[in-house]
């Protein structure tokens, strides 16, 4: 039995926008969890910033490397290590939290305009929700 081609498609495009908005619903509900990575990226970086920046430019830190060959160079590389993956996962952090914040705000406005095109749908049909 051959099914109706415009029937299909009707069906396909219903469950390609049923695969969207249930995509959307997902990463708004992964919102809270992101942001808190964002912030925790944000809020804990510059705190192993400022630890190996006081380390490098302690005195004695340049007594160890001269004294401990290779665990002051192991030692410096470490703290370079730490500086420049702090950097960028402080970037990275704030990146990610206007990303997400703007996420926010478009998925806000979609919503809304989703709702008021079903209430006017519904007005406009006399459905009962």
């Amino acid at each position: 039995m051959v099914e109706n081609p415009e029937t299909f498609e009707d069906e396909e495009r219903k469950n390609v926008l049923w695969l969207l908005d249930s995509f959307i619903d997902q990463v708004n509900s992964m919102r809270k969890f992101l942001g808190g990575v964002a912030i925790s990226a944000i809020i804990m970086t510059p705190f192993a910033l400022m630890l190996s920046v006081f380390l490098i430019t302690h005195p004695s830190f340049f007594a160890i490397l001269e004294k401990e060959d290779q665990f002051g160079l192991m030692l410096l590389t470490l703290l370079i290590l730490i500086i420049v993956i702090s950097s960028i996962l402080f970037i990275t952090g704030l990146l990610q939290y206007r990303k997400i914040k703007s996420w926010y705000k478009n998925y806000q406005e979609y919503r809304r305009i989703t709702d008021d095109i079903d209430k006017k749908i519904s007005e406009k049909f006399d459905f009962d929700d």
